[in-house]
């Protein structure tokens, strides 16, 4: 059962933390900057308990150039970063497992070993399902804008310092969450991104790393302007797909999936945005956004994944996008208010555009 205490979230941190002989954080597969961000936040947090603490990143699938390098490279010469092969040699039973911003086994490269680890804390802020660890130790906080959000607000309450590079990381991650402050955002994510500040957080650094190359921005635009489909479930709401309709198995990064959706729900008219695409040969992630209106989490959970009422996602084993797309448009009324009138069947806005 998960708690949402976050006093009661750090007596538990301090008490594993010193009892423990070393400590292991991982964030969810593929990690984003929330996961990398509220990572390192928790390794500065164990070192104040001058223990051996190691992030564990086994799957970077992204280009050199991207922003969670830059911010993993910017702590690498004070925070150890590992591959789960590299675990062996240093756990024991008396090893502490701290995962943030996920709560799935199968959602974390280290699922299948969690019995190697003596104690499991938990935090995060996306939606359980049968798929969640199970140890007495996990914050779950759907109202919260990020792990990066509650990570902070524990250094902070903690009396922590904590220096620039560690400061970026975890606004980068509130930001990341928030859309720049502009989804899911309380007077708690704002103080706590001041207090970044105020500890050498800089806005112009965290702005580099939302910066995208060109090759990702004319591959993700591609996307959307020849892949999205528009429909209309009521007289007021918006939903969007996007998968690339002329190559469906085109394998594609989860990180692209995302910006996709993110992009779509910055247009007018949409409440809600979903894209899909293969990762593998047989394995589709579906990425979802919403402003609200449409709670996307209760929609992902339908599909076997979950997340937060405006940011969810899950992966779904396939042969047929278009059939889980079928199913992920049925599916879409389940995340409305039932006060909502909607439409018998959604009306189609807007077909997709031929490459020329």
């Amino acid at each position: 059962m998960a708690f949402n205490d976050i006093k009661k979230l750090k007596e538990i941190l301090e008490l594993g933390i010193k009892n423990s002989s070393n400590v292991f954080v991982v964030g969810h597969n593929n990690p984003d900057f929330d996961s990398i961000g509220s990572s390192i936040g928790l390794a500065r947090l164990v070192k104040e308990y001058n223990k051996d603490v190691y992030i564990i990143v086994d799957d970077l699938k992204l280009n050199l150039q991207s922003g969670i390098v830059t911010v993993m490279d910017s702590v690498k010469d004070n925070y150890t970063f590992i591959k789960k092969k590299d675990i062996d040699k240093l756990v024991s039973d008396t090893s502490l497992l701290l995962v943030t911003d996920v709560n799935k086994k199968s959602m974390i490269s280290v699922g299948d070993m969690l019995d190697r680890f003596g104690d499991i804390v938990v935090i995060d802020h996306h939606t359980e399902n049968e798929d969640s660890i199970i140890t007495p130790y996990k914050f779950v906080d759907l109202s919260v804008s990020s792990a990066s959000e509650v990570v902070t607000r524990i250094l902070n309450s903690s009396k922590i310092k904590y220096d620039a590079n560690v400061a970026n990381a975890l606004l980068a991650g509130i930001e990341l969450d928030t859309k720049r402050f502009r989804y899911n955002t309380s007077p708690t994510t704002h103080d706590a991104a001041e207090k970044l500040q105020i500890n050498g957080a800089d806005d112009d650094d965290i702005s580099d790393l939302f910066l995208e190359e060109f090759d990702d921005y004319c591959r993700i635009s591609n996307l959307i302007v020849n892949g999205t489909l528009i429909y209309k479930y009521s007289d007021t709401l918006g939903v969007s797909f996007t998968l690339n309709r002329n190559e469906p198995k085109k394998i594609y990064r989860v990180e692209d999936c995302a910006k996709s959706a993110v992009k779509m729900l910055s247009f007018k008219k949409i409440d809600a945005a979903f894209s899909l695409g293969y990762v593998s040969n047989n394995e589709i992630h579906i990425s979802a956004r919403g402003n609200g209106r449409v709670d996307v989490s209760k929609v992902m959970m339908e599909l076997g994944g979950g997340g937060n009422e405006t940011c969810a996602g899950c992966k779904v084993e396939s042969e047929d996008i278009f059939e889980v797309e079928k199913k992920l448009m049925d599916s879409v009324k389940i995340g409305v208010d039932p006060s909502e009138k909607l439409y018998k069947t959604p009306k189609l806005l807007r077909k997709k555009q031929v490459k020329r």
